[in-house]
């Protein structure tokens, strides 16, 4: 059923309020609100089919009316009004993730931590290396007599390093034949392709430095299988404490936050470049009084990951929803352009 335009705007301004109050609103306060010209009757007629038809709910009978997920929604794609990002804001967000780049390892936790700050909500960040990627970059570091430091970067930007111990030396020559190995057979091969029995045939190939280089390519071959594995990363945890007044809410929400694979399939479950995961809907107690802001992020075209905020269900949607949305467009930006810079 198409809503009609008093209807619509009723709905908006209701939603609004509540958004602004968190308190139910009544025909008195509507009138006041839209400015039609009704009885207060009329609109209270209006909000009692809003209500049949799902978009409003009355928490109890003598109070008024206050938005449900399917007003929520009707609201977000119908009738909100998108803030433009402000110039300020998009400046510091550039430079943020920009400065997060230099240590592309922990460019997901940093840039959580980033959005988390800015909007005031915990951020959480799910990020799935796609089994086709391929290893872009393999670096290895000495830092001692019998230690380097292994860092591969893959063709989705992403970055895991380990620190690697030897019962041996690892003269220049050891690191140098480990460089052209893995210029050889390591880089460029997507990440499926590290099996056990790819392991043994590279360490075949050592001959007689096949005692040295067992711990090295085992280490790659560690760092491969963290790379492949789906990753949640949650920062600004203790925001929860001042973004919910109730702190029965808040708390329940902390232990959630724990649950990484529940975390993943929330996230991961959203398609549109920015969405709301509504929490009534998904049948999880904790999340109920809540709502997640998600967006996507690319990296050279490809979909990887999901970048969002959990708040209350009145969050700020229309300061919320286009910060989201850009966080997340930069933030792939800044990671393609890393794999760029290391090309050149």
């Amino acid at each position: 059923m198409e809503l009609s335009e008093r209807k619509k705007q009723i709905l908006a301004a209701v939603i609004k309020n509540y958004i602004k109050t968190g308190e139910p609103v009544g025909s008195k306060l509507l009138m006041e609100l839209t400015g039609l010209n009704v009885s207060s009757a009329t609109l209270r007629n209006e909000m009692s089919e809003l209500c049949e038809l799902g978009y409003l709910e009355q928490p109890h009978t003598s109070a008024g009316r206050q938005p449900t997920s399917l007003g929520y929604d009707f609201y977000f794609e119908r009738l909100m009004n998108r803030r433009e990002v402000p110039d300020d804001l998009r400046q510091i967000i550039d430079k943020m993730l920009t400065d997060a780049a230099k240590d592309p390892e922990h460019l997901a936790s940093i840039a959580g931590q980033v959005l988390s700050d800015m909007t005031g909500f915990p951020a959480i960040m799910a990020t799935v290396t796609r089994r086709e990627a391929v290893v872009h970059r393999v670096d290895i570091m000495p830092m001692g007599r019998r230690t380097v430091l292994l860092l591969i970067i893959t063709s989705d930007g992403l970055a895991r390093s380990r620190i690697c111990r030897s019962a041996f030396d690892l003269p220049a020559s050891v690191v140098g034949y480990f460089k052209r190995l893995s210029d050889a057979y390591i880089i460029g091969k997507e990440l499926n392709d590290f099996t056990p029995a790819y392991l043994q045939r590279l360490v075949m190939m050592c001959g007689d430095l096949a005692l040295l280089m067992t711990p090295l390519v085992s280490s790659v071959f560690e760092i491969v299988e963290e790379l492949r594995s789906k990753t949640i990363s949650v920062k600004g945890e203790s925001n929860l404490m001042k973004c919910y007044s109730n702190e029965y809410d808040a708390r329940a929400l902390l232990g959630l936050l724990t649950r990484q694979e529940l975390l993943f399939s929330l996230l991961a479950g959203t398609n549109e470049n920015v969405e709301i995961v509504f929490g009534d809907k998904t049948g999880i107690d904790e999340l109920r009084p809540s709502n997640i802001v998600v967006a996507k992020y690319t990296v050279g075209g490809e979909d990887i990951g999901r970048i969002g905020v959990l708040g209350p269900a009145r969050m700020a949607y229309e300061q919320i929803i286009p910060s989201v949305e850009y966080f997340a467009e930069k933030l792939g930006e800044v990671m393609t352009q890393a794999i760029n810079d290391l090309d050149e």
